[in-house]
């Protein structure tokens, strides 16, 4: 799906269609937007907050040098249980 906002400045538009819509049926749907709905949701995007380090409170920092690996050990563990 490709959703786009824009401003026209003429009454003409080119569109680039990617390659996995050509001779597919496509909708195209042109109708205006009030300024405000753009801004809110320019608003929302900017005021997101991280959730990067939320958790950090809970972590056990003797385990931090553990986790580089942590994936690989999971998966050799469980190979190792299947044998």
């Amino acid at each position: 799906m490709i959703r786009k906002i824009i401003k026209p400045q003429q009454n003409q538009i080119i569109l680039n269609i990617p390659e996995d819509y050509i001779n597919k049926k496509v909708e195209l749907i042109i109708f205006p937007i009030e300024e405000t709905i753009i801004e809110k949701n320019n608003n929302i995007m900017k005021n997101k907050k991280s959730l990067r380090g939320v958790f950090s409170k809970y972590a056990d920092t003797s385990k931090v040098s553990l986790e580089g690996k942590a994936w690989q050990n999971y998966i050799i563990n469980r190979i190792n249980r299947n044998d």
